[in-house]
């Protein structure tokens, strides 16, 4: 349904959402019902985050099973 592990790069400063928000409302929707885990240099942050530019974005599924 979401695409594999992607790496992007942040090319103006803005906060995580608005940075979600500009991908698309599918990935908005995913990373607020926790479908899709998002690191920012290494890191989980708050959706309040501010990102700087080259800040390194990784966007990944979460998997799980039952």
């Amino acid at each position: 349904m979401f695409p594999g592990p992607q790496v992007l790069r942040v090319e103006e400063p803005t906060t995580l959402k608005e940075f979600m928000e500009k991908l698309g409302k599918n990935y908005v929707y995913a990373f607020d019902r926790k479908v899709i885990g998002v690191l920012v240099n290494g890191k989980r942050l708050w959706s309040s985050a501010q990102l700087k530019t080259g800040d390194e974005v990784v966007l990944f599924p979460i998997i799980t099973g039952g």
